[in-house]
């Protein structure tokens, strides 16, 4: 999944949606817009599995600790991804 595109095809579906034509510029800001909150996104989704993982897994707390950093390494290298396309 590149995000680039996902998120070019969802502004590219906002102007389609209220019948507008967006310029190319118009058209990144949207996109930028779009990145942001995709942003948001992860890192709520990610603070709520991690929550999640520790409550769960409160007896066996290596573990939790394990599964936490992976996941943290994921949403870095996510948010580095949507960084990017800024």
């Amino acid at each position: 999944m590149n995000l680039n595109n996902v998120a070019t095809k969802a502004a590219t579906d906002a102007s389609d949606a209220i019948g507008s034509s967006l310029s190319k510029d118009e058209l990144e800001k949207v996109t930028a817009v779009i990145v942001r909150a995709m942003e948001m996104a992860v890192l709520e989704a990610s603070s709520q599995h991690s929550t999640a993982c520790v409550n769960c897994l409160s007896h066996e707390k290596d573990l939790a600790h394990k599964i936490q950093e992976e996941m943290n390494l994921k949403k870095i290298a996510l948010i580095a991804n949507l960084s990017g396309l800024r």
